[in-house]
């Protein structure tokens, strides 16, 4: 095995006041893996370190290769399996940051945001956190994360989203990994701490005010007689509503710990109107005594399940001079788009502006430059029907045009397949395209998540955003909902615009089933 001596330090990110790096001598690109199993909050740039962690990483033996971390000068772990030393440098350099912070209080645990109040699950209990905090999370929660709750001075709670595990298995549900969710400082409202064994009937006691942050102090990391945890529990312990009992269900769990925080803006909001409000606190906690302790005990909200709509995003799809090609070709004909329109309930195409605002070049021009997608749009069909979910379909036709949103253009959240003209399309493709820079803001594409219930399936107010990346290519599923979001325009030029070309993915007729003799009727 050959080694690379590599004697530079490489950063990693800096986080939460403390910066950590690696010193990599064992050729096998430890920085790019271990930043991918990092928080985000860790790896962000220009950040500034009261503290630096260093981490040098050597191979003892090359024959029978052993690989040895190093830190300040001591030999802290060793291992011969690569993936074993990645996932330790990871969970160690988590650890390493909640005990360098100057600034923050961190507590192991998990978090979720709803409703604008945070969450908090404090223990060790990896496995049994992890499948609580993706069921919240699954059911319209926020993640915030599933290692630490980070706590500031004034007692709000910070997101600290390391990829989410559930038996030993990295989720690939969008709703956890995503990190262009807003996760903004939130109060924190309730803590929920569970031991021992599960029971039959979930009655955990409710307890609010003093000693209601207990499960908090138990839970953090680093020495007990930090000032700043006094300071912390100080400040939380007023407006704090801790439900205390065994590990329950996930899946009811959530359901009950969503709805009676539901129930408890609803009864806030109330008593508002006349005045005795008081705080949110005294609401939650006879949310939680009413739902949680009424005889007999109220009914798990019926099962819904939050569903990120998937999708494929493929960077510089096309090859440079082709993507020129196409830009120049709109440019040319600039003259040449009219104003898009919308199917309408006859099946025809209708200007709407309250709808859609955008150009289109007529299908005929447009067919004239057809030929730089075909090929390599049909090459990654498979591999998108795969990363989609969608199951094998005989493809009918591949249909597709060309627009071009100018100042205010945008397009209405919609599905591709609102109508029976378009109800065989299956798959939704969009390649973008501008001069560089852009000299656009906005337009960016929203893909709406779904609620699953036992009736059926309907549209949620929670999304994933998708930045329109010039020669990128989005593919997503035409049932989901989405929107172009509104653009903004450095000028009214026509070159400023988000140059879109929409493809659609049909399914065509299946071919008739063999007959027992092996004849087709």
């Amino acid at each position: 095995m050959v080694t690379t001596q590599t004697e530079v330090p490489q950063s990693l990110g800096v986080g939460y006041g403390v910066g950590v790096q690696i010193v990599d001598r064992t050729g096998l690109g430890l920085a790019g893996q271990v930043r991918a199993a990092l928080a985000p909050e860790l790896t962000v740039s220009g950040s500034t370190a009261a503290a630096v962690v260093t981490y040098a990483v050597s191979v003892v033996d090359e024959t029978a290769p052993e690989y040895v971390v190093t830190v300040e000068g001591l030999d802290v772990y060793a291992t011969n399996v690569p993936e074993a030393l990645v996932d330790w440098l990871a969970r160690d350099i988590d650890t390493a940051v909640a005990r360098g912070c100057a600034d923050m209080t961190f507590v192991h645990g998990g978090v979720v945001g709803w409703r604008g109040l945070a969450i908090v699950i404090p223990g060790r209990e990896a496995g049994a956190i992890s499948h609580l905090v993706a069921e919240l999370v699954r059911r319209g929660a926020v993640y915030y994360s599933d290692r630490f709750a980070v706590l500031d001075r004034q007692g709000r709670i910070h997101p600290y989203r390391v990829p989410l595990e559930i038996d030993g298995v990295r989720q690939r549900d969008l709703r956890l990994i995503q990190n262009d969710v807003i996760a903004e400082p939130l109060p924190l409202g309730m803590v929920l701490a569970c031991g021992g064994p599960p029971a039959d009937v979930w009655r955990p006691s409710v307890r609010s005010g003093r000693r209601s942050a207990l499960p908090l102090v138990d839970a953090m990391v680093g020495p007990r007689d930090d000032t700043r945890l006094t300071n912390v529990v100080a400040v939380v312990e007023p407006t704090l509503v801790t439900l205390q009992g065994p590990w329950p269900d996930p899946v009811g769990a959530a359901a009950h710990l969503l709805d009676l925080v539901d129930e408890a803006h609803v009864s806030y909001a109330v008593h508002a109107l006349t005045g005795e409000a008081g705080g949110i606190t005294d609401h939650l906690a006879g949310a939680a005594r009413t739902r949680l302790h009424s005889e007999p005990a109220r009914p798990t909200t019926p099962f819904r399940r939050l569903i990120a709509t998937p999708y494929v995003q493929l960077s510089d799809f096309l090859p440079s001079a082709d993507r020129d090609q196409l830009l120049e070709h709109a440019l040319r004909w600039e003259a040449e788009f009219a104003e898009s329109g919308v199917v309408g309930t006859t099946g025809k195409n209708n200007v709407d502006h309250e709808a859609r605002k955008s150009r289109t070049l007529p299908p005929g021009r447009f067919e004239e430059v057809w030929n730089l997608f075909e090929g390599p749009l049909r090459g990654v069909l498979a591999y998108a029907r795969k990363e989609l979910g969608i199951d094998w379909f005989p493809l009918g036709k591949l249909e597709r045009q060309l627009t071009a949103h100018g100042p205010g253009g945008f397009f209405v959240p919609h599905v591709d397949t609102g109508h029976p003209v378009a109800a065989t399309r299956r798959i939704s493709c969009v390649y973008y395209f501008h001069p560089r820079p852009r000299r656009y803001r906005g337009g960016e594409l929203r893909l709406y998540d779904t609620w699953d219930t036992p009736t059926g399936t309907t549209g949620a107010a929670s999304w994933t955003t998708v930045t329109p990346e010039d020669n990128s290519l989005v593919l997503f599923p035409s049932t989901a909902f989405h929107e172009v979001r509104p653009v903004h325009t450095e000028s009214d030029a026509f070159a400023d615009s988000r140059f879109a070309v929409t493809m659609w993915f049909h399914e065509g007729e299946r071919p008739e089933p063999a007959s027992s003799d092996g004849l087709t009727p």
